[in-house]
């Protein structure tokens, strides 16, 4: 008789959970496999030869605030999202022009929102955006298209890394309102109604999508805005099983 095999346990999570952590997971190795080139050029001050807007790159360096203690982002899955910009991020460095691009959006979602604790996560998670898609746009001019994996690229310019950030604070923001929701239930009805407003931003954002894609033309900076909306996620490449960060 041929031998029994035992039956794989169900996951303990859904499986589009599991690629959420994916894509995580893979912002952070490339974080960490490219940390002493960024910090190279971010402490040399170099300018950045594919983003004429931004003359050195120190720009993009500065630590962002996290004026929270909550711990949402960290059961939302975004610990490392507020912990590696804390841990690498510049303390003297010109203020991030990608910023208000962010705060824009955290201000969007929250509303009138103002004094609570997942207002307060959600204004830190996008805060933090600006930080990562400034991270990728230091070290853009040495990656490599995200189609062709050629080094050549199109200049990016501040506008399209600002709509970038935007894209990727309204993800942020989703996430923390799904943790905050699993927990208060539809009790909270301003947490609800900033969890609408997010998700009806982010689906707005579809429309600019992929012109915006076609601009960041570099694969990590593409990766980290096609991934960032929970929803949008689950349907790009990670959901595909495509080795995603093999070109590293």
């Amino acid at each position: 008789m041929p031998a029994q095999v035992a039956p794989h346990p169900p996951p303990t999570q859904p499986i589009q959970r599991l690629w959420q952590v994916l894509a995580d997971g893979l912002q952070v190795q490339r974080l960490h496999l490219h940390l002493t080139e960024w910090r190279d050029l971010v402490e040399g001050a170099a300018p950045l030869p594919d983003s004429p807007d931004i003359h050195h790159a120190d720009a993009f360096a500065a630590r962002p605030v996290r004026s929270t203690s909550t711990a949402l982002p960290d059961v939302a899955g975004l610990g490392f999202w507020l912990e590696l910009p804390a841990k690498y991020g510049l303390v003297a460095a010109p203020s991030n022009p990608l910023t208000p691009a962010a705060l824009g959006a955290g201000h969007a979602v929250i509303g009138d929102s103002s004094q609570t604790e997942w207002s307060e996560a959600v204004r830190c998670v996008v805060n933090a955006a600006a930080w990562w898609v400034g991270f990728f746009s230091v070290i853009r001019h040495r990656g490599v298209h995200h189609i062709t994996l050629d080094q050549a690229k199109p200049d990016v310019s501040l506008a399209t890394l600002s709509d970038a950030v935007t894209v990727v604070a309204f993800g942020t923001a989703i996430r923390v309102l799904e943790a905050h929701l699993s927990e208060a239930g539809e009790s909270d009805e301003s947490a609800r109604s900033a969890y609408c407003r997010a998700l009806a931003a982010s689906v707005e954002s579809e429309r600019r999508m992929p012109g915006l894609l076609d601009e960041l033309a570099e694969l990590r900076l593409v990766d980290l805005v096609a991934a960032s909306i929970p929803w949008r996620g689950q349907y790009t490449k990670y959901a595909g099983g495509t080795g995603a960060g093999q070109v590293e």
